[in-house]
């Protein structure tokens, strides 16, 4: 199991709290297959957005890396869309 680290931007006028990580972390939850080999979520508030820890099942860091990045991609999608980005870069 690997520990990613994502930091989601908020970029919206809606100020931050653990709300956002709390919508954020239900989103991944609801989003998640059998596939994504999640185990485990920490989502807190920070300053620019919600900072994010995703323990992940997986053969090597950067499967872990793609599967937490796909997870994310369809949890936003599917969930507080429009509020939270990831950083480009």
């Amino acid at each position: 199991m690997f520990a990613v680290h994502l930091t989601l931007l908020d970029v919206s006028a809606t100020p931050p709290g653990e709300a956002g990580a709390a919508d954020i972390q239900a989103a991944l939850w609801g989003s998640a297959g059998p596939g994504d080999g999640l185990e485990h979520v920490r989502a807190r508030a920070v300053p620019e957005g919600v900072g994010l820890v995703l323990y992940v099942r997986a053969p090597d860091e950067a499967v872990a890396e793609l599967r937490a990045k796909a997870l994310l991609d369809r949890a936003l999608a599917a969930g507080p869309s429009g509020r939270f980005a990831l950083p480009l870069g």
